[in-house]
């Protein structure tokens, strides 16, 4: 039985979908699971709601899986307005429950939470507090909190791995992403096999690695298109984790970015502030990956750059969006026809990477 492949709706924030049209989405491409993955996907909490939404997707045959946004109250990116980080996660608990989803997929923040005024520490502590006040609840549910290492790195995979077990890995797990590792000069066959035990999701995603003079450059791409071994992930989470879902997301738009892990200047040692304890075997892995882009000739992707913002002309938000689309059916195609994940092949999405 082939692996479920998913769509995580990040992927397609900008498409104007709603729950129940992320659902039609993904069976119209012949996918297996949606993950909601932030709390703006669902329109309501109203069990009435939540019920209407579980029933088509059983129709369609889709499953789901639901996530929200950050659970650290000192982190940047935190979201008060839907209350403390306990409170939304107790919130999001009853409607995984009511929609099937075996978790709530979340996250610290981002690279940024790791050199601000607030130490790591105390951001990592903030995170702990939340899952151990909402813990009872999760346990009384069966279900667990997904904690994905996210934002360019916010965890490194030992670190995240060092968090489920001291939180319990009863109810805490990850969503392991194999995009933002490689911001933090960490490779993504690396983080998969650190995590392994405790991936009960995944946001799957490929990257163009290729070197420079302060160690690398890193952008993400369309599945298949990096640098990233693709087929080593699958085969460690085939070994691991067997049952759990792909889900891609692909993340289009951004410019490449310099990793100056290799760096003796003041680049390079801001980010050794940011990472100060690299494992080696991790650099390691992360200078084999810089060398395979190199081999396979890795570059930047031809594309559109930039969002979609509020000043963002009509003309050219669609162009976005249409190369969002493509981006994304063309990472269903390569998971499908070359990594054999999911149901069946499709013939009828988009297969190139044209604008």
């Amino acid at each position: 039985m082939a692996r479920r492949l998913g769509i995580d709706t990040f992927s397609l924030r900008y498409q104007g979908l709603d729950a129940f049209g992320f659902i039609d989405y993904a069976r119209g491409l012949n996918l297996d699971v949606v993950q909601y993955s932030t709390r703006e996907n669902l329109a309501s909490h109203d069990p009435g709601y939540l019920d209407e939404v579980r029933a088509h997707a059983d129709r369609a045959g889709i499953e789901l899986e639901i996530g929200m946004g950050s659970i650290d109250r000192h982190a940047v990116g935190f979201a008060p307005k839907w209350g403390d980080a306990a409170t939304q996660l107790t919130d999001m608990l009853h409607a995984a429950s009511r929609l099937g989803s075996p978790f709530v997929r979340c996250f610290l923040g981002a690279q940024v939470d790791r050199h601000g005024a607030v130490p790591f520490a105390s951001h990592v502590d903030a995170c702990a507090e939340a899952i151990t006040a909402v813990a009872p609840l999760a346990r009384d549910l069966g279900l667990k909190i997904a904690v994905e290492n996210h934002g360019f790195g916010d965890f490194l995979a030992h670190e995240l791995r060092a968090f489920v077990e001291r939180v319990g890995p009863d109810v805490c797990a990850v969503t392991l992403d194999t995009g933002n590792p490689t911001f933090a000069a960490e490779e993504p066959g690396y983080s998969a096999s650190v995590l392994a035990p405790y991936i009960v999701t995944t946001h799957f995603r490929d990257t163009c690695v290729w070197p420079h003079p302060d160690g690398a450059w890193a952008q993400w791409t369309v599945l298949g298109r990096g640098s990233v071994d693709l087929d080593a992930i699958i085969a460690t989470l085939d070994r691991e984790c067997p049952d759990i879902a792909i889900n891609l997301e692909t993340i289009n738009g951004m410019a490449p970015k310099v990793i100056p892990f290799e760096a003796d200047n003041e680049a390079g040692r801001a980010f050794r502030v940011i990472y100060p304890e690299i494992p080696d075997a991790s650099l390691a892995a992360y200078r084999g990956l810089v060398e395979r882009g190199h081999r396979l000739g890795t570059g930047p992707l031809d594309q559109i750059m930039g969002f979609i913002d509020p000043d963002t002309a009509p003309e050219i938000a669609e162009v976005v969006r249409r190369q969002q689309r493509n981006h994304f059916e063309a990472s269903v195609a390569y998971a499908q026809d070359v990594l054999g994940l999911g149901r069946a092949k499709i013939t009828t999405i988009q297969r190139d990477v044209e604008p």
